[in-house]
């Protein structure tokens, strides 16, 4: 059965081949099962990190914008601190951000949405100003790179605000930063020492009273240029207005107030004349609403608005009254107010001023027929016991008279007791505290001509008259019968025919201590700097010419210049302000005044430079000097409001002065040169300057 037994074997190969494959399948299914299972795992997994890195990066961004909120605050309440108004745009005018005290500066109302329309901000703060033109410029011509812009805003309420713009890059887009300060005290104490000086310069020079007041409208228009000045005076009869100065109005409106009687002047010009009966200010902010009968002068003078400040003298006397005209309605800050006044005081010094010096040339025009009503003081003496003592003293043998007086101070005191008072006017009685009782009495002496300081001029004046001079005029000192010393001009005049005997001497005083005192202080204000105290750049220049001249004469001597300047002095500015600024050049000043001789000449030539000059010294010695000074500089300190101590240092540029130059300025421009190799050396440092290369004499760094 051959056929049927391999039929047999061949079944059960079939079912092990499908058993075979079924198994293959079925491990392929549970390959593919594992395999799947492992990616779902590892899916997982990796969806859990993600989840997980997802989680930390919104607790990083929560941070971040919680820091950048935090900081966002800090800068806010930084700018909202800061003593200087702030804005930022960028060059299209879009406006960025602003401070508080920009606001409050401004008088930004709350209801302004400049953030929506940064024209309308704009707008607000052209209405404020007087000449808008340098802020529009500063819009339309920003600075570029690094670069600032400085301008100076009046406003029309009087303030003066420090406008500074500068370039930033803000992101990608570039952006200005503008600075707004208010410096309007500042200002008005420079212009009030300016016009001062300036007025005080003028009397002391005797220029007329038109060019003085014309003057100090001037300097009122300057400070303000939206306002138009006069001054109108009143006459002898104190009846009328004349006119004392006003160079801006046009010549009808003056006219029309010059020499007219007060009760006759009305509208605009009888606001003056209201001022002047009251002796009070007068403010009308639109005329054309108040003053109705003078609409048409108003408009040909196209004023709208008038303010009236009495001018009074010394003694409260009314002189006249200062004003002030706009071309828009408008009324008064505090700043127009104190201003005025101001110059009103000033007008009114000069007017006295003038005054006196008118009654003075009338007294001495008619001294001989108006004595007894003369201004001036005048007092009819008789020599004649003196000229008799003087020749008892000749027939004794005396030649030298004047030896002998130097020698015998009593003997001089002892004529002056033999001059009798006359006669005095009432002048004469007022100047010394006296009456006529007094007078009567015998209470004045030669002591109110010549007290005991002044001896020596009476002698003077008594070998003078001796020898024959008709006229003797000096200056002396004198007591008022209430004890005051003070100083007084005299001019002695021996009447005609009384040459030889003297019994008939007339002498004028005029009592000139307020006089020296002025000159003294335009003497101060002329050669002094007013911060510092040390000579100003004028009073140093002239020592430097004439040390130069004595090198001249003196070849083989020797002198030193040192040119100093302030390192970093704009960044002390900036940081804590100019009042800090000032302090720091007090101190350097004080510093220099302590290191130096008496010889030694300093002086304040620019705004943080200052000049030392040192006569009789090398520069080997000089270098010394200026180490020292530099040391002394850097090791003291400054303590300023907050108890922050501040630290200033030096640089010095020196150079050695010669005959040989041809003027004085060729040291300075030696010693300048030298500074700006100290400087460029790296500050806190000694140059010098021979003429030769690098000339190194202190290497010390700022620490």
């Amino acid at each position: 059965m051959p056929g049927f037994d391999g039929e047999l074997l061949a079944r059960p190969r079939l079912v092990a081949l499908a058993g075979l494959l079924a198994s293959l399948v079925l491990a392929l299914v549970a390959w593919l099962l594992a395999a799947g299972r492992a990616r779902a795992q590892a899916a997982l997994a990796r969806s859990s990190e993600l989840t997980g890195q997802l989680e930390q990066g919104q607790a990083s961004v929560l941070a971040m914008a919680e820091a950048a909120q935090r900081s966002q605050a800090m800068l806010r309440s930084i700018l909202d601190s800061t003593i200087d108004g702030i804005l930022v745009d960028n060059i299209n005018g879009r406006i960025f951000t602003s401070n508080r005290r920009f606001r409050d500066l401004w008088q930004v109302p709350d209801a302004l949405d400049w953030q929506a329309d940064g024209a309308a901000l704009v707008r607000h703060v052209e209405s404020q100003l007087e000449q808008a033109a340098p802020f529009l410029g500063a819009r339309a011509h920003a600075p570029h790179g690094h670069r600032e812009r400085r301008d100076v805003l009046h406003l029309r309420d009087g303030r003066v605000v420090e406008q500074y713009v500068r370039s930033m890059q803000l992101g990608n887009e570039q952006a200005r930063l503008w600075t707004f300060r208010d410096i309007s005290e500042r200002s008005q104490m420079e212009r009030r020492e300016h016009t001062r000086r300036q007025v005080l310069e003028m009397l002391a020079t005797g220029a007329p009273l038109e060019r003085v007041l014309e003057s100090v409208v001037l300097s009122v228009q300057a400070d303000h240029p939206a306002m138009l000045c006069s001054i109108l005076l009143l006459d002898e009869s104190r009846h009328r207005l004349v006119l004392g100065a006003a160079p801006s109005l046009p010549a009808f409106f003056n006219l029309s107030s010059h020499g007219h009687d007060l009760d006759t002047l009305q509208g605009v010009h009888g606001i003056a004349a209201q001022a002047v009966r009251d002796g009070q200010r007068v403010i009308v902010g639109d005329l054309h609403a108040n003053v109705q009968e003078t609409m048409e002068l108003a408009c040909r003078a196209q004023l709208q608005s008038c303010w009236a400040e009495p001018v009074r003298g010394g003694s409260g006397k009314l002189l006249g009254v200062l004003m002030a005209y706009h071309r828009q309605p408008t009324l008064p800050g505090a700043a127009h107010l104190a201003r005025l006044s101001e110059a009103a005081h000033l007008a009114g010094m000069a007017i006295e001023q003038a005054q006196v010096a008118l009654a003075l040339r009338a007294g001495e025009a008619r001294f001989r027929s108006l004595y007894d009503h003369a201004p001036v003081a005048l007092w009819e003496q008789d020599w004649s016991a003196v000229r008799a003592a003087l020749d008892a003293l000749e027939q004794a043998g005396m030649r030298d008279l004047g030896a002998h007086f130097q020698a015998n101070p009593d003997a001089l005191r002892k004529l002056a007791g033999l001059v009798r008072i006359i006669d005095a006017n009432g002048a004469a009685l007022a100047q010394v505290r006296a009456n006529e009782d007094d007078q009567r009495r015998g209470a004045l002496s030669l002591a109110q001509n010549f007290d005991d300081s002044a001896l020596p001029r009476f002698g003077d004046a008594l070998l003078a008259l001796a020898g024959g001079a008709h006229l003797y005029e000096c200056e002396s000192s004198f007591v008022r019968l209430d004890g005051a010393a003070r100083q007084n001009e005299l001019s002695l005049l021996v009447m005609p025919g009384h040459a030889d005997s003297l019994d008939f001497v007339m002498v004028s005083s005029l009592d000139i201590t307020e006089r020296k005192r002025m000159n003294a202080e335009l003497l101060q204000l002329a050669t002094t700097d007013f911060l510092t105290g040390l000579p100003n750049r004028r009073h140093f220049m002239a020592s430097l010419e004439n040390e130069h001249a004595r090198l001249q004469r003196e070849l083989a001597s020797c002198a030193s210049v040192l040119m100093l300047d302030i390192d970093h002095f704009k960044r002390v500015n900036d940081e804590y302000g100019h009042a800090v600024g000032d302090a720091v050049l007090r101190h350097l000043g004080a510093l220099m005044c302590q290191a130096l001789r008496k010889v030694d000449v300093p002086g304040r030539v620019g705004g943080e430079e200052f000049a030392i000059l040192l006569p009789g010294t090398d520069l080997s010695a000089a270098a010394v000097f200026a180490e020292r000074l530099r040391r002394r500089v850097a090791e003291s300190s400054l303590t300023i409001d907050g108890g922050i101590v501040l630290t200033v240092t030096v640089s010095i540029g020196m150079a050695a002065m010669v005959g040989t130059d041809a003027d004085c300025d060729a040291v300075l421009a030696r010693a300048d040169e030298a500074l700006y190799r100290a400087k460029r050396g790296g500050r806190n440092r000694i140059e010098q300057n021979d003429g030769g290369g690098d000339g190194v004499l202190s290497k010390f760094m700022a620490q």
